[in-house]
């Protein structure tokens, strides 16, 4: 029997911040937190730098994984050439092109959410292509193979165990393997148990974090429930968060520029807090060192924008992308029970032990010519889309199947039918193996951003002869099975071969100069179109530096790689990584409670020329000389409760300004307090909200803004202006104290106002009717503060 979870340990703490604790400066900024990320917050927080990790998607513990098809559904993100729909921070975000489609995880620990967790090294000879930097070369055996004893460490990868239970699909795998020996197209040992990242023993691990045993269910590639999965989620982003390293959720970095004084501003948006509905412009962060690590897709994407805004990069950027060779199929309808879709939202006594995705592995790297080798392994159909399998193989079967076995048709459509009418759990469904392949292309794929996104192109790349050798290979298998063969839907004339990769890499690739990648071995990214010059600080850590395929999964090779660059940086800079584990957390951390925020804009006049409190001075003096100022400030509050109960009222906020006469572009908003209807010290009938908030330009200046409306009921109806009037000050520093500049007045315009109603969002609540709860009880506590100063007026 498993233990228990221990007192005392880590289970579903929240690893991020709300984005309102934000600072305006870090040591180090990380963009992204998969494999290469994760690796790079870690290492940094234990070499006692200041970091902050930022990233795209949401927080999402075990257990909130979507396990029906409709949960499935509201986590698909799209983008085509037509443009984006769905949630952009939805798990599944899946980019159509005409050559090949990609499909990426977005969330905390990025696409290791939602991947086969595999941990195989490439073939040894995959080094010796003059495509890696010699650099590179030349550590093979010696860094980078300290980088695999790393990543070996923090992943903790192991084959599946002998005494679990037994898997059909695994032994259907091996079945095939051994068809494949005796049929002379194999050599024999070419079936194992590949070493994945799957947690087999209940307990805390090696970074203080408990998790449960696998229990079979089937669904890592929708996110796996049972949290036994060793996603960077639960190893190298805790460890970064017990080293003290920041993690916000939720913004989207859209381009890094140089700063004025040597550091590097990073421009991000705030997604799902509102902003959007302001056209609000993007908030930076400052740092000394810039980590990218946003993926094969995320990080050309960065630099591409980058470049266009100025940024002196080489021209290889988005030069060089890989689907790795990727190759998707299926053994439909086969002779023997495989027992390979999960269990989603299904009762597991009703389906039995599935296993975890990958626990196979035929290897067929053994080719005289490396390009000709090939790996297959078996795979789960999600249990989140079990509803929509039996239709849409039938029809498969039906219009692009290829019957590997003569004189059991009957026996067949009986499965079918089977399966039609009892689901996929019984019949055809219950024998189909899924098979995934990783081998070679030719890794000439060019990444390009159109109408500011980006694209991929690569003419004819699924008529590349390997994906028919592919075939060739999973059509013999199919046949020792007894089923029938189907290709993945899209490679065919229709849709000229269009292929569908998991794997994407390259894009910033390394190489000796920048004639002819991205960035050097060390991941450091060139600085212009020639030479070897490199940006002092700008680094890429993630598989978009692959120059080549590796013909199997990557994540072992990015983690290894990742692993060896974060060592050299922090040699370079004299900085000691501390490898000691295990880590804890520094402290037991609480439940996160139900919270809430929205976004304001108010926009008014200011003057440098008025000093005193003359607000009205001030305004009529700002728009005399044309000094406009405007926020758009998303106000979050953690805890609704506290919000309403304490005396204080306090929230935090984070958002941006502009105001010409500080700052010829916007100025970012950090360390933001807001207090809403707290006592006015000096009028007992009276009540203040009050906004104070550091302030950065783009030229490193700071400034501290102050800011209070006054809630009083005098006669008339003058609770609008109240609430939608603000008195500013501008300070000349980073507190209360400093200098004052000038003061001002802003104001919410109605439309303003009516878009602000729409932003309001709860955190943390577990059901619809928690949520709208919430949202009624502020609404409440905002009414009542309004009634109780005003409920005696004749308004």
């Amino acid at each position: 029997m498993n233990p228990t979870r221990s007192e005392g340990s880590s289970h579903a703490d929240r690893l991020s911040s709300p984005a309102a604790n934000i600072k305006d400066h870090y040591d180090a900024v990380v963009v992204g937190s998969g494999y290469g990320g994760g690796v790079a917050a870690s290492r940094l927080a234990r070499a006692g730098r200041k970091v902050c990790v930022l990233e795209r998607g949401r927080e999402i513990r075990p257990g909130e994984y979507p396990s029906t098809m409709l949960a499935a559904t509201r986590e698909l993100q799209l983008d085509t050439p037509l443009g984006h729909a769905g949630p952009r921070t939805g798990l599944f975000d899946v980019r159509q092109n005409d050559d090949i489609n990609v499909v990426l995880g977005c969330g905390l620990g990025g696409t290791s959410l939602i991947n086969a967790s595999v941990s195989l090294k490439p073939d040894p000879r995959i080094f010796d292509d003059p495509r890696w930097p010699k650099t590179v070369r030349d550590d093979v055996a010696g860094p980078l193979e300290q980088g695999f004893l790393r990543a070996n460490e923090m992943l903790k990868p192991a084959p599946y165990p002998q005494n679990f239970p037994a898997l059909p699909k695994l032994q259907a795998l091996e079945a095939m393997a051994a068809a494949l020996v005796r049929d002379g197209t194999a050599p024999p040992g070419v079936f194992s148990r590949p070493p994945i990242n799957v947690t087999f023993k209940s307990g805390v691990n090696h970074v203080g974090v408990w998790q449960n045993a696998s229990n079979g269910n089937g669904d890592d590639v929708t996110g796996s429930n049972d949290g036994a999965k060793n996603s960077t989620l639960m190893n190298y982003l805790p460890d970064a968060r017990n080293h003290g390293a920041e993690i916000y959720t939720e913004l989207c970095v859209r381009r890094i520029e140089q700063s004025g004084d040597g550091k590097w501003r990073v421009h991000y948006q705030l997604l799902g807090l509102g902003r959007e509905a302001f056209d609000a412009p993007t908030l930076s962060v400052t740092a000394d060192l810039v980590v990218l690590a946003a993926g094969a897709l995320g990080s050309p994407e960065i630099l591409l924008r980058s470049k266009a805004a100025g940024l002196p990069l080489s021209d290889q950027v988005g030069a060089g992308f890989t689907g790795n060779g990727d190759a998707l199929a299926f053994a439909y309808n086969c002779d023997r029970e495989i027992r390979a879709i999960g269990h989603g939202a299904h009762d597991p006594q009703d389906i039995g032990f599935v296993g975890p995705c990958i626990t196979g592995l035929i290897d067929l790297r053994g080719t005289d010519v490396l390009q000709d080798g090939m790996v297959i392994e078996e795979g789960v159909l999600p249990g989140a889309l079990a509803a929509m399998l039996p239709g849409s193989f039938a029809a498969g079967s039906k219009h692009i199947g290829r019957d590997t076995d003569e004189g059991d048709t009957v026996a067949e459509r009986a499965r079918e039918f089977e399966s039609l009418v009892r689901g996929a759990y019984a019949g055809a469904l219950n024998n189909t193996l899924t098979f995934l392949v990783m081998a070679h292309d030719d890794a000439n794929g060019r990444l390009r951003l159109v109408d500011d996104r980006i694209r991929v192109e690569w003419p004819g790349v699924g008529k590349q002869e390997v994906f028919r050798k592919i075939e060739k290979r999973l059509d013999e298998g199919t046949r020792a099975l007894g089923g029938t063969y189907i290709n993945n839907p899209i490679w065919n004339d229709l849709f000229d071969q269009r292929l569908v990769t998991v794997h994407p890499l390259g894009g910033c690739r390394m190489a000796e100069s920048a004639e002819g990648g991205a960035v050097d071995g060390d991941g450091r990214v060139f600085a212009g179109a020639q030479g070897t010059a490199v940006h002092a600080g700008l680094y890429v850590l993630d598989g978009s530096i692959i120059p080549l395929s590796l013909g199997v999964n990557p994540l072992y090779t990015i983690t290894a790689l990742s692993e060896c660059n974060l060592a050299k940086i922090a040699a370079d800079r004299g900085w000691q990584i501390d490898y000691t584990l295990p880590s804890r957390p520094p402290a037991a951390a609480q439940d996160a409670k139900i919270g809430i925020s929205f976004t304001e804009t108010m926009q008014g006049f200011w003057s440098n020329a008025v000093q005193d409190e003359d607000y009205d001075r001030a305004f009529r003096e700002g728009r005399r000389s044309n000094s406009p100022f405007a926020f758009t400030l998303t106000v979050v509050a953690d805890d609704l409760d506290a919000l309403i109960e304490d005396d204080a009222h306090a929230a935090r906020m984070v958002g941006t300004v502009t105001a010409p006469a500080l700052s010829a572009e916007f100025l970012t908003a950090t360390e933001g307090t807001f207090n809403l209807f707290i006592k006015d010290a000096e009028d007992a009938a009276a009540k203040r909200m009050s906004y104070r908030m550091r302030l950065r330009a783009s030229d490193g200046k700071v400034y501290f803004f102050e800011g209070f409306k006054r809630i009083r009921d005098e006669f008339g109806p003058d609770v609008w202006d109240d609430t939608t009037t603000l008195y500013i000050t501008l300070r000349e520093g980073g507190d209360a104290g400093a200098p004052i500049v000038g003061r001002g007045i802003l104001k919410i315009r109605p439309t303003d106002f009516a878009r602000q109603m729409t932003t309001v969002e709860v955190s943390n609540a577990k059901t619809l009717g928690e949520k709208a709860e919430a949202q009624a009880r502020f609404g409440r506590f905002f009414a009542g503060a309004i009634f109780e100063v005003y409920g005696s007026s004749p308004f």
